[in-house]
């Protein structure tokens, strides 16, 4: 319910509950983290939601410098479905 009536809560049975809540608005935080077999690689930590472009900023300049060619330790990368991964980036971004 979004206007902020109480419907349930402890009260005499069959009676609705006529206390108000306050709705707030809260800082939106969205965290970025890369794990490999042995913890974190890189987290980060944005004030807001994460589109495409601060997903790529964070493959870019948090989690690349830290890995290295194949086969090398921290070389693949997997992600799952979500949108933001399957975003149009340059093909040098890859290479």
């Amino acid at each position: 319910m979004c206007s902020g009536d109480r419907t349930h809560g402890w009260g005499e049975k069959g009676k609705i509950i006529p206390h108000k809540v306050m709705l707030q608005k809260r800082e939106n935080f969205s965290v970025l983290p890369a794990m490999s077999m042995h913890g974190y690689i890189a987290c980060t930590v944005y004030k807001g939601g994460v589109n495409a472009e601060t997903f790529q900023a964070f493959i870019e300049q948090d989690l690349l410098p830290l890995c290295s060619p194949y086969p090398g330790p921290n070389s693949v990368l997997i992600m799952d479905n979500c949108r933001i991964h399957k975003a149009d980036v340059n093909p040098q971004f890859y290479y």
